[in-house]
Formats: structure tokens, sequence, C-alpha cells
């Protein structure tokens, strides 16, 4: 049997602008092959090369559309309280440089900062703990809380987390476990997947291509939507705010930029330190998800505390629990000199009717301390 090449395989090799229509048919043509190398091949060629060709809005927008499409139909839809504001939070994953569980500590120092925060996660599949892992590991039953529950929950205590992985299951039968960087779909498509409905968006992407990411987001109907990036040479690149890196923010509301929310980040960041080895994803899920936690707890290193800190406070910024970065920065490092933000996690842990004592076991006793600092040392030695 001689397959039919959607002519999308040919045209990404050439110059010229493709017909968003040949992207969108192209796409759908090559989702439709039949199961295997061939079609695996031919996908990957295809979103990498739609990246690699500038990325170009038009193409790249072709292409989500085609990819959310096999699932659309099916989804729903749930409405947070009247005057709750949720922030909907996730990345893009696949980054160069594994960190521990930053964005999840991140959301938890921001809801106890006042802001509402959906997280918007899956398994891992690339580093030690996908988010989903994380609330595993720390003891949350999120799988067995419906998502109109999961709202309320976010509405008591400013945190909820919603899965994604089951959102798209005919697009996942053809890319699940299959890439493992970066590719045209990573700028827009798990930020379009929540099953709740969100005030605004940030969205971390391990690219630096942010302004695309977050035009291509607006096009596809985020309203408020910011985009940020991280970076500390040309080939490591992160899905979250790092302290001492070049850090890309870019931010659109109502279909215009807020360059002052980009600035203010910029600064902020260049003011802190860095220290990479502090954040380094640590040897086993347990230490990685203990790293976290520790920081939530009020421990850790200042460089960590820092990092967790500037994500916070930009997820407060877009959940409106701050008026400005530097307020928010400043909340963020004040909770963090106490166990305020562990707590926020525990009650979640509690309200999702999982086992609170899972959380302590991951916290340092003090028979314990100097083999967890031990342990950590050999995690940073090794960045």
């Amino acid at each position: 049997m001689v397959l039919q090449i959607p002519s999308i395989v040919h045209k990404i090799n050439s110059p010229g602008d493709i017909d968003p229509r040949d992207v969108h048919e192209g796409v759908l043509g090559v989702l439709g092959l039949p199961a295997g190398h061939t079609r695996d091949v031919m996908l990957g060629s295809v979103l990498t090369g739609l990246l690699l060709r500038g990325p170009k809005i038009a193409e790249v927008e072709a292409a989500v559309r085609a990819a959310t499409c096999l699932d659309r139909d099916g989804w729903e839809y749930c409405l947070p309280p009247v005057g709750v504001r949720l922030v909907g939070y996730t990345g893009s994953g696949k980054k160069t440089f594994k960190t521990f569980n930053l964005s999840s500590a991140a959301a938890f120092v921001a809801a106890t900062g006042g802001a509402h925060i959906a997280k918007l996660g899956s398994r891992s599949a690339s580093s030690k703990t996908g988010s989903r892992d994380f609330m595993e590991l720390v003891g949350a039953a999120c799988d067995a809380v419906p998502h109109d529950e999961m709202v309320g929950i976010a509405a008591e205590c400013g945190f909820g987390f919603f899965s994604i992985e089951h959102r798209v299951p005919k697009f996942d039968s053809r890319y699940g476990g299959r890439f493992h960087a970066v590719h045209a779909l990573s700028l827009a498509f798990p930020a379009l997947l929540s099953p709740v409905v969100c005030s605004s968006y940030v969205y971390g992407l391990s690219h630096p291509a942010v302004d695309v990411s977050a035009q291509l987001l607006s096009r596809l109907g985020l309203a408020d939507v910011t985009v940020i990036n991280s970076s500390t040479d040309a080939a490591m690149h992160v899905d979250e705010l790092l302290p001492g890196a070049t850090v890309r923010t870019s931010r659109i509301r109502d279909g215009r930029a807020d360059p002052s929310l980009c600035r203010d980040v910029s600064l902020a960041a260049a003011a802190m330190s860095g220290d990479l080895c502090s954040i380094a994803q640590r040897p086993d899920p347990h230490l990685n998800v203990a790293a976290a936690v520790s920081v939530l707890a009020g421990h850790g290193s200042s460089a960590a505390r820092n990092a967790v800190a500037l994500n916070a406070a930009l997820l407060m910024v877009a959940g409106r629990a701050a008026p400005n970065l530097q307020a928010g920065l400043a909340s963020a490092q004040s909770i963090m000199r106490t166990d305020a933000a562990l707590g926020t996690l525990r009650r979640f842990v509690r309200l999702t009717g999982g086992s609170p004592h899972t959380v302590e076991a991951l916290l340092p006793t003090p028979r314990h301390v100097g083999t967890s600092a031990r342990m950590s040392r050999t995690a940073e030695i090794s960045c």
C-alpha cells in the first residue's frame, strides 16, 4: 500500500510562507496516517520545521487549531464562583535545565498571598516530577476530585490542580511520549487545555519566542496572557523565571501588549543573584518534591527562595493580589520567611481528601537535618 504523503511534508522545506489552510489540512493529514514510524517521523519533521521557520504566527496557529480540533468538540468547562479571579498556570515543559518543582512551589506561595491559582499539569515526560507527580507525592488525592469540586477548593484555599492529560485523548494517542524537545505546538497547546475558565494565564515556555507565543495565545482566545522564559546561554532554556538569568516576558491584555510588566520582571531578575545549583533537579522524585516543600516551610537556600518568590510575584500580579511586581515580590519573600505557604499546601491536601501525613514525611526532622543537607549538597555538586 502506497501512503498518500501530505503536501505539508514537502512545503515545510520551502522558504516562502505556507497558506495556513495548507498547514491545517497538512497537520490533520499527518495525524491521520496509520500509526507507526512513518507518521511519527513526519509529525516530528512538520512540528519542528514550523518552529524553525520563524516561527510564523499564522502557520503555527493553523497547526495548533488542527491539533485541538480532534478533541475540542468534547470539551466542557467549569466556571469559578462570582468574584474569584482564577489564574491558569502551566508550562511547555521540555526545558534543557531541569529544576525542582519551582512552579508548583510558586503557585502555593501566590495562593498564600491572596491569588487564586488553577495549576494545569500532567505527569513528567522528561523531568523527575511533573506537577501531577508532585501532587501525588505530597499526598493530595486530586484524581478523586471532579473539576467542579476542584474549582471550589481553589476558591477556598487559593489553589486547585487540574490535570490536562485526558483533555486530548485522540491527539495524545498520536503524540504522547514521542517528543522531548520544544516544537511549534509548544508555543501554545498546553495553555489551551484548561478545563476551567480563567481570567488570566501565565504560561512558561522553554523557548525564547515569548512574543510570538503571547500573540498566538491572544489570537486563540486568551484575553490576558503572560508568557515567560529564562536562559543562561543559547542552549539552556527553562519555562520559569530564574534570578540572575536572561528573562523574557510578554504580556498581552485585550489585544494590547503590557511592556511595563516585562520591564519590571527583567529588573527584578537582574537584581537577584543566580545560583542554578540551588534550584537544580534532585536525584530522585521524593528529594525533588522535598526540595520544594522545604522552601514552602521557610527553609532552603536564599537563592531557591528568591526563584520561587519571583515566579510567585508574577502570579500575584496576574491574579490582582498585588498591584505590581515589586509589591508581589515583597509579599512572596515575607511569606517564605514563615511556613505560611506550607500551611496552604497542607490545607489543599486535606480539602482533596488526601493524606496530610505525607507532607510531614517530606519535611526534614532535627534527627535527619545533617543527612538531608548532605544529600542536597550532593545534588548541587552534580550540577
